[in-house]
């Protein structure tokens, strides 16, 4: 009975489990996320281990969604055959594919890393961390990420409804690894204001899509900070928000999103959702659409905002793992999450999803000058210097080119401030590194950026003047609409 049983299971096209052990450089079981594909690229997942909460199992398409976290090790039953098997541990470490068959036991794959950063003292933060708190130790080790900022209230869902807030706000993991899990988000029809580190519940749970304008929750938030306190940290994850030109001149940010949730591992979104549409003739594609958001960040440092660069991946929201888009700063301190957000202030920075990105600016024989050093685990494509949002010199790389330096003389009294940015061959996505800026003494027009602001709040009064539907009563719109003159008044009259 047993033999015809065994028969009828081979049968069916089943077999011997496949036996995956996953180890680091030392041979040490480790966490990290994996793909495993069969005959015609179908994906498999263990019922074990952590998948992503929108993933469909082993039905759904290649991609990131059919990716997995395990530690160390993981048996998947599945047919007789040969398997492709993808293993990843962030940005850091290199991304290993084998091919592996049943019935020849344990299979063992050594991820090793590529660089180390915190070795140099520069450690990493996602800041849109949308998973679940139980698995937030196991995502932030199998990513290494050192900082991840987990929303655990976000509209009207509030995870402390009912229940006692958490004693400390910051989940320790190990001497590397953090997570911040009083965080809160308020996205409805203006943005996605994201406020780190309040020390109470705020009520968003509000029914109005556009009232009350995110902005008295920012002021909320913000009444809340010590005097020369880091927290709450007001981050804005996206700059194609149409409220975002409001925000900027009545509120100003802690951070800008630089590289956010549309720069996805396998895809880009190429669009602005509700936001306020490109024009696409102009920034046509995925390649236009990062042109065109960085641009962004651009116009607001010319008017004279010093704010670093954010990355953030929204994992959990959409197809990134934890820690896709991060933030490295330099730290001194031991680390910590208030000594993370206190270095990010002050120290150079930069956000990547790819390669490593250093940058500096020196002055020698009278002359000032930039420097940059790239590394990355797949080829560079170029490195840009980029001042007041133009572009002052590009170096294109040969291929396969994976770790380069230079140099680069600059006429620091034309400009207010510079970066470096860098792009890797990529023909699915966009990835790319870019620096916080350097501030410079010279002087910079800025006018064409401020009235960029105040035409683009034109449009937004006229939206919001035609769209009978927006407000519940002409009390609720006006009260938005003056918001809105006011912040246009602060562009017209820079």
């Amino acid at each position: 009975m047993f033999l015809l049983a065994l028969l009828g299971y081979l049968a069916a096209g089943h077999g011997a489990p496949l036996k995956l052990r996953i180890v680091d450089e030392a041979g040490r079981p480790v966490w990290a996320r994996l793909e495993v594909y069969g005959p015609g690229g179908k994906p498999y997942q263990p019922s074990t281990a952590i998948l992503d909460p929108r993933s469909k199992g082993a039905a759904e398409a290649p991609g990131y969604r059919a990716s997995f976290v395990v530690e160390g090790e993981c048996a998947l039953d599945v047919p007789p055959g040969e398997y492709r098997v993808i293993a990843e541990r962030g940005l850091e470490y290199e991304r290993v594919e084998s091919n592996v068959k049943t019935g020849e036991g344990e299979a063992r794959i050594r991820i090793a890393p590529w660089i180390r950063m915190r070795e140099r003292g520069w450690y990493s933060a996602d800041f849109h961390v949308h998973r679940a708190i139980e698995h937030v130790a196991a995502l932030a080790q199998a990513e290494d990420v050192n900082l991840s900022v987990v929303f655990t209230m976000w509209n009207k869902r509030n995870l402390w409804e009912g229940k006692p807030l958490p004693a400390p706000p910051v989940m320790t993991i190990s001497p590397h690894h953090a997570a911040t899990i009083m965080n809160a988000e308020d996205e409805r029809g203006g943005g996605a204001w994201m406020l780190h580190q309040i020390p109470e519940p705020l009520a968003l749970g509000v029914d109005g899509r556009w009232h009350p304008p995110g902005i008295e929750f920012v002021r909320q938030a913000r009444a809340r900070r010590a005097k020369g306190g880091l927290f709450p940290w007001f981050d804005l994850e996206k700059l194609i928000w149409w409220e975002v030109p409001v925000i900027m001149a009545l509120e100003p940010a802690d951070s800008l999103g630089v590289l956010h949730n549309h720069y996805q591992q396998y895809l880009m979104m190429d669009n602005e959702a509700w936001g306020r549409p490109r024009d696409k003739s102009a920034h046509p594609g995925a390649g236009g659409f990062s042109s065109y958001t960085t641009g962004l960040y651009y116009r607001y440092l010319n008017l004279g905002f010093r704010l670093p660069p954010s990355a953030g991946s929204a994992s959990g929201v959409l197809q990134s793992p934890v820690g896709y888009n991060r933030i490295y700063t330099r730290l001194e301190k031991p680390f910590t999450a208030e000594n993370w957000y206190a270095a990010y202030r002050t120290e150079p920075s930069f956000v990547t999803n790819g390669p490593m990105l250093f940058f500096d600016t020196f002055t020698e024989d009278g002359a000032r000058k930039a420097r940059v050093r790239v590394q990355a685990r797949e080829p560079i494509d170029r490195v840009e210097l980029v001042a007041n949002g133009r572009i002052l010199r590009t170096f294109t790389m040969e291929a396969g080119t994976r770790e380069w330096q230079g140099e680069a003389a600059f006429d620091a009294g034309s400009h207010s401030w510079i970066a470096a940015r860098c792009f890797l061959k990529s023909g699915i996505t966009v990835r790319m590194a870019h620096s916080s800026p350097v501030y410079l003494n010279g002087k910079w027009d800025a006018r064409e950026d401020a009235r960029y602001f105040a035409d683009w709040i034109d449009a937004l009064i006229a939206e919001t003047t035609n769209d009978s539907a927006r407000f519940r009563s002409d009390k609720e719109r006006e009260e938005v609409l003056d918001l809105y003159r006011k912040a246009r008044a602060v562009y017209w009259n820079r």
